[in-house]
Parts: structure tokens; C-alpha cells; sequence
């Protein structure tokens, strides 16, 4: 592991990377919200076909970082596509939440069994009644919206009702460009894979319908650590 930047005033090694964390306050309204994810060295999320996880593309730095990320958080939010293509799994203390509009998640995912009563679907007026019935078994299901969920709102509920202050975010795509559309992602760890993958179909970190020229979001990097041609960067979001 070598560290090639830290604007943080650290330096660290491979069993300290990313181990304890020191955030900033998080705003009275919301957590503070990191987004972690692993691209290609052209952005895609997965080797595979639209619709697969990213297996295989990070290495096994990459997985032990993540799961150090998690352990820096005290709730994870993810996308439906996420959540539908693999088990996902988390530590059994951490809060957490899916963003679906119609329901379409799996009741018996891993995600929602392995620790009951931890997991929060934010959907909207629009979910079929049959299927909110069968989250409501294994969720909290929370309605934040009539067309599509509002995100600040239903970030609003981990802050007041859950007491989450530092939320990770974790994909897929749409749900993290909705996310930085609404001014919602704080900071960014982004690994480069140096891997490169191509396809115009396949989905990148960020996704969605794109912002204004004068609105795209501007990040400032605050470190960059290097191992085995794999690259860890950290950014944090300009005020």
C-alpha cells in the first residue's frame, strides 16, 4: 500500500486505511453521506451483464476496504437494482434501507432476514398493496412520495427517527446520481479498478438523466493510496 496523497494530514498503511474515520458533523436534518464504489478505469460497475454485481472487480483490498466503510457507518442505503442483483449482506448492528418506487425486492433477500428489524424500504404511493403487505413482515416500509421517492425525506427519517448521523451509500447508479442531484453525498470513495470493461449498456457510478453544465458537482480530493495498481480515492464535496 502506498499513500500518494493525504490532505488529511495522515499517512496510512494497509491495516489502517480507512479503519477509523473522522467525519464531519452530521446537519441537524440528515446524516452525513459517504458514497463508496468501485468502478472500471471507464466507469462500469460490473464485468458482467446489465443487472449483475461487481464481483470480480475489485480485489481483495477492495472488499476489506469496503467493509471497514461499512464499520464507519451506522446505516447503508442502496437502490433496488442493487439489492435484486445478489446477496447483500451487512453487519448485524448497521440500519439498513432500500429505495424502491414499485416494491419489487425480494421479501426473503438476506438483506431483510439476517437482522430483523433493522431494514427500512423507502417507497412511494405507487407500491401495489400486495407487496407493501409482504415488506411490512420483514421492514419498516416508510412512504416518502407519490411518483418517485423523495430522498431528503426519507433521509430525514434515519436522522430523527433512527438517529443515523453517518449513512453510507452503496448504489447502484440512478440511485446515486438522485443523490447528488439532490445535494445529498458529502463525501466520495471511489476505487479504480485498473480494469477497463467498455459497452455503452453497461451502467457507470452515476447514472440518471445528468445535470446542467453550470450544476454538475464539484469534488475536491482529499487522498489517494495506491495497491497493486489499484487506486483508493477519497473526495469530499465542494461547499
Amino acid at each position: 500500500m502506498r499513500c500518494l496523497l493525504d490532505l488529511t494530514g495522515e499517512s496510512h498503511s494497509e491495516e489502517s486505511l480507512y479503519q477509523q474515520i473522522t467525519f464531519p458533523l452530521a446537519p441537524p436534518d440528515r446524516p452525513y453521506v459517504f458514497l463508496n464504489m468501485v468502478s472500471t478505469l471507464d466507469g462500469k460497475i460490473t464485468l458482467g451483464e446489465v443487472g449483475d454485481t461487481a464481483s470480480g472487480l475489485g480485489s481483495p483490498m477492495d472488499q476489506k476496504l469496503m467493509k471497514r466503510l461499512q464499520g464507519n457507518a451506522q446505516g447503508v442505503l442502496i437502490g433496488a437494482s442493487t439489492l435484486r442483483a445478489g446477496h447483500i449482506t451487512y453487519p448485524p448492528s448497521l440500519w439498513r434501507a432500500v429505495v424502491t418506487t414499485s416494491g419489487n425486492v425480494p421479501a426473503d433477500a438476506r438483506f431483510f432476514t439476517e437482522s430483523p428489524g433493522k431494514a427500512v424500504v423507502f417507497t412511494t404511493e405507487q407500491m401495489p398493496e400486495p407487496q407493501r403487505r409482504s415488506l411490512q413482515e420483514v421492514a419498516h416500509v416508510v412512504v416518502c412520495g407519490a411518483g418517485k421517492v423523495n430522498l431528503s425525506q426519507a433521509l430525514y427519517f434515519l436522522r430523527q427517527h433512527l438517529g443515523v448521523e453517518r449513512l453510507l451509500c452503496e448504489g447502484g447508479g440512478e440511485l446515486n446520481f438522485e443523490m447528488f442531484a439532490a445535494g445529498l453525498i458529502d463525501e466520495w470513495f471511489l476505487t479504480l479498478a485498473p480494469k477497463v470493461k467498455g459497452g455503452r449498456h453497461i451502467p457507470t457510478t452515476v447514472e440518471g438523466t445528468g445535470m446542467p453544465r453550470e450544476q454538475a458537482v464539484r469534488m475536491q480530493l482529499l487522498s489517494v493510496y495506491e495497491h497493486e495498481g489499484e487506486l483508493y480515492l477519497r473526495y469530499r464535496r465542494r461547499a
